[in-house]
């Protein structure tokens, strides 16, 4: 009976996210018409030996800015907005979300679709440097150069 119980244990505790509705899964789904994120390079203007890559929405460049700390969901993420093009070559399945955490767009995340061993890169609008703007608690800002 102690085994029966383990098994038990171990499977609605697997469950337990879904049945409360924590956990929700990230919805790769492309949009009907994906936007294509032509990758670039940014130059940082003052140390032009200092470059990251860059991608445009909606008139902002976005260049990195840092990793994952701890997890998201699906509640976390907003819309997909399309996939990276990256040297002319589409890569449907790496992926650009807003987040819901940030309804003045600052921040961008790439993930890459069924990529369970990739980690989620964050964009920060170029322009927001120097200024005080929300950033999510799961995102840890890298050390660029850049960002100091």
């Amino acid at each position: 009976m102690s085994r029966r119980f383990h098994i038990a244990l171990c499977i609605a505790t697997a469950l337990l996210p879904i049945l409360t509705g924590c956990g929700r899964r990230i919805d790769y789904e492309l949009p009907e018409h994906p936007a294509e994120f032509h990758t670039g390079t940014f130059v940082n203007p003052v140390d032009p030996d200092d470059t990251c890559q860059s991608i445009e929405y909606n008139g902002r460049t976005y260049i990195w800015y840092g990793t994952l700390n701890g997890s998201i969901d699906g509640s976390d993420i907003g819309k997909c907005l399309g996939y990276i093009v990256q040297d002319g070559v589409a890569m449907k399945d790496v992926r650009v979300f807003l987040l819901n955490a940030d309804s003045s767009e600052n921040y961008l995340l790439q993930l890459v679709s069924g990529g369970m061993m990739d980690q989620p890169v964050f964009f920060r609008a170029f322009d927001t440097r120097g200024k005080t703007i929300d950033t999510p608690p799961f995102i840890e800002r890298l050390e660029y150069p850049f960002w100091e």
